[in-house]
């Protein structure tokens, strides 16, 4: 097959085609070395590695945009498209970006810890806490021979005078820096005189620079703060971790200084607004005070009524106590006398004096009455012998014997019949003895039964129990909790004695007050 040949020119363009169709985006990992930058402003430089090395430039528009300078020596990663050079036939990277080696690996890591700590609401707009309009106490973390310090303290010095600065040192960069801006923040919470803001302040870097603030442990510690944070890292396009935990992001530290407290100025011209609040704050403050006090004359005399209503009650339940206990005494001493009266009635010794001054009239009529029959007898006997005596004389000594003998019959049946009444006495002065002792017992008895019930109902019986009863400081009846206020002193009656004491706390049904 006969082919027609071409020329140089023909072949170099035809390739040039295909290299850069082929390659208009690559990137390139490696070294850099021997770098050249001429007059015209353009690098030149060779990328290599250990097996090959490539040719590149960096056109001046785009160096001039680029913020990572280049060394040689170092390793970076390079992004642009290959172009062949036709009068050498030589073909060269145009680099359109640079980034330092493992930047890639960065942005992975970057985006994937920032997914995880915003599941974890780290970043919620809803936890961030409010930054004070105008602090006293201001806490500054970052290191203390960096530039930004400086430029925090100029924009603070033209802040009120009032304003005080407290720094907690901390290294700003490196593998301890983590940790070391943790405990910063950590130890500003700590004070006793705590600040009112902390700003987290660091001046501009690379990705590798500023990579700690990005740290799980730094982050953490911004989101544990007590305390508002605000951050000043790197400039404004440098977007860390720390910048979305905080409660407030700045774009530079110069910045954050300048959001956190407002100038002098800003406050001499806001004075006329915040007199006017302060006038109507003052006005809304007596309104509320004069409110307040008619509440508290209408909560006092709400309470005084309560308390005379319970007072009276208790004045009220004591008197009916007091004349049912009186009622019931007295019903007791009228039951007590009435037993009295038939024990006296029953008492032994006046029945038995009764029997004997009976018995002893008894035996004064019988006597009577045998000195009247013997006194008859012998008038019928000397009637009856003055008869006889104009008989016989024999028939007047048989009346004689006869009647002397029945006058002695009479003499002997008298005494006799004495004998036997004052048997009969004695036989009822037992039985009544025994009556009366047996009425006795039983109406000592039902005394008893008396007394018994007497000593049950007596408040003194009450409080042996167990109960007692409290006095407020005038000597009036406590029945509630509502009867005594918290400090007040009061005492408690026992069935042994009376003790003082003062209230601590008091605590109502289904509430409870300190």
């Amino acid at each position: 097959m006969d082919e027609t040949p071409i020329s140089v020119t023909e072949l170099t363009a035809q390739i040039k085609t295909l290299l850069e169709q082929g390659f208009s985006r690559v990137r390139v990992c490696g070294e850099v070395s021997r770098v050249t930058k001429p007059a015209s402003g353009h690098m030149y430089f060779t990328i290599k590695d250990q097996h090959a090395a490539i040719a590149a430039v960096i056109w001046r528009s785009t160096l001039v945009r680029m913020s990572e300078p280049l060394s040689e020596g170092r390793e970076f990663v390079f992004t642009g498209h290959l172009s062949l050079y036709e009068p050498r036939g030589s073909y060269q990277m145009v680099v359109t970006r640079v980034e330092l080696a493992g930047a890639g690996q960065l942005a992975a890591e970057y985006e994937r810890r920032k997914a995880l700590f915003a599941s974890l609401g780290w970043f919620d707009s809803d936890a961030k806490k409010t930054i004070p309009a105008l602090p006293k106490h201001i806490g500054i973390v970052t290191s203390a021979s960096t530039a930004a310090f400086e430029d925090v303290r100029k924009v603070l010095a033209t802040r009120p005078a009032w304003l005080r600065l407290t720094l907690s040192p901390a290294v700003v960069q490196g593998d301890q820096a983590a940790a070391s801006v943790s405990a910063a923040i950590a130890a500003l919470n700590s004070m006793a005189d705590a600040p009112d803001v902390i700003l987290l302040v660091r001046g501009g870097g690379s990705v590798e620079d500023l990579w700690c603030f990005n740290d799980e442990k730094l982050v953490r510690a911004i989101v544990d703060s007590a305390i508002p944070v605000i951050t000043g890292v790197g400039h404004e396009i440098d977007v860390t971790l720390a910048d979305f935990a905080a409660d407030m992001r700045a774009a530079t530290p110069s910045n954050a200084a300048e959001v956190c407290c407002p100038t002098r100025q800003a406050l001499r011209q806001k004075l006329p607004a915040i007199a006017s609040l302060q006038h109507g704050l003052r006005q809304r403050l007596a309104h509320h005070r004069m409110q307040q006090q008619r509440m508290r004359e209408g909560l006092n005399f709400h309470l005084h009524k309560k308390m005379d209503a319970g007072h009276y009650k208790t004045m009220q339940s004591e008197h009916q106590l007091l004349k049912g206990a009186q009622r019931q005494l007295d019903a007791q001493k009228k039951s007590l006398r009435l037993l009295g009266l038939k024990l006296a009635q029953h008492e032994p010794g006046l029945r038995l004096r009764q029997q004997r001054k009976q018995a002893h009239l008894l035996s004064r009529q019988l006597q009577a009455l045998g000195m009247q029959k013997h006194q008859n007898i012998r008038h019928l006997g000397q009637n009856a012998y003055a008869r006889l005596q104009r008989q016989s004389f024999g028939h007047v000594m048989q009346s004689k014997q006869a009647s002397a003998m029945l006058g002695q019959r009479l003499l002997a049946s008298g005494p006799d019949l004495l004998e036997h009444k004052q048997q009969q006495s004695e036989r009822q002065s037992s039985s009544l003895n025994a009556a009366g002792r047996q009425t006795l017992h039983k109406l000592r008895y039902q005394w008893q039964l008396a007394e018994q019930k007497l000593q049950t109902l007596s408040p003194q019986q009450v409080l042996g129990r167990g109960y007692s009863l409290a006095f407020d400081q005038h000597g009036r009846l406590v029945t509630g909790v509502q009867g005594l206020h918290v400090g007040e002193a009061f005492s408690v009656q026992f069935h042994d004695g009376r003790v003082s004491a003062r209230v601590q706390s008091s605590e109502s049904a289904g509430e409870s007050s300190q």
